[in-house]
């Protein structure tokens, strides 16, 4: 639906902005070296931001899914200590992801306060009596804790990751040259030349699309769907018995 939207507003812009340049004429014409210019930096500029906030976007998805496929484990790994302990950490972790879902907030756990490891943490201490203990039982209990940790150190990595973003002085100078740039290919004459006027449009286009494209990739929104949400999906069908 959001892609839809997304072309139709594109096509909608580009129409509007060639009928603009179609009948709108400027009384002078920028230097094609200035053109030249603000297109290099602009680009120079961009691309690093894209190629740094696309990294960062791939880091975080890897993480999430990382935390899912713990978070799994953890539940299948409790079933060999006792059916009452690996009951109540499906609770745990259902009531997690499907808070997630609800929300449509991927992030909802990491940028809040979340009890989940806590509450697993606090399972353990209930339902393990150590002279209960056998050696596969404990195996598993050992690779409970494990991944406890490990999902403690991921928690961590994702909340470092999401707040590493693109500074307001960087923006300012990103949207500095987009509007230079912008103010330039404007200036090129294409009244009453319908091909032109198209071109024009299509390039301002192109120069507003790359800034939502990296406004997206710096949020972690660059996704339809919630991020790591087929994890999330696929965590709750192994808890609920159909997977």
């Amino acid at each position: 639906m959001k892609t839809t939207l997304s072309i139709l507003f594109i096509i909608g812009t580009v129409v509007s902005l060639s009928v603009l340049f179609y009948y709108v004429r400027f009384d002078f014409e920028a230097d094609k070296i200035f053109l030249s210019i603000s297109t290099f930096l602009f680009s120079i500029f961009t691309s690093f931001f894209i190629s740094r906030q696309a990294s960062r976007f791939n880091r975080v998805r890897e993480r999430v899914t990382e935390f899912g496929g713990k978070m799994s484990s953890i539940y299948r790994s409790s079933g060999h200590i006792s059916k009452e302990l690996q009951n109540s950490i499906g609770k745990v972790v259902l009531k997690h992801y499907k808070k997630v879902l609800s929300s449509g907030e991927w992030d909802i756990h990491f940028k809040d306060k979340s009890t989940t490891l806590k509450d697993i943490h606090g399972l353990l201490d209930t339902y393990v009596v150590d002279a209960e203990v056998t050696k596969l039982s404990n195996q598993a209990l050992g690779s409970i804790v494990k991944n406890l940790a490990a999902c403690q150190d991921i928690r961590k990595q994702v909340v470092t990751l999401s707040k590493e973003r693109i500074p307001k002085e960087q923006w300012i100078l990103i949207l500095f040259f987009a509007a230079m740039l912008v103010s330039t290919v404007s200036t090129i004459e294409s009244g009453s030349l319908v091909f032109a006027s198209i071109l024009k449009s299509a390039f301002v286009v192109s120069v507003i699309s790359v800034l939502y494209i990296l406004y997206k990739l710096n949020n972690l929104v660059y996704s339809e769907s919630i991020m790591g949400q087929k994890s999330c999906e696929d965590v709750l069908e192994i808890i609920k018995g159909t997977k």
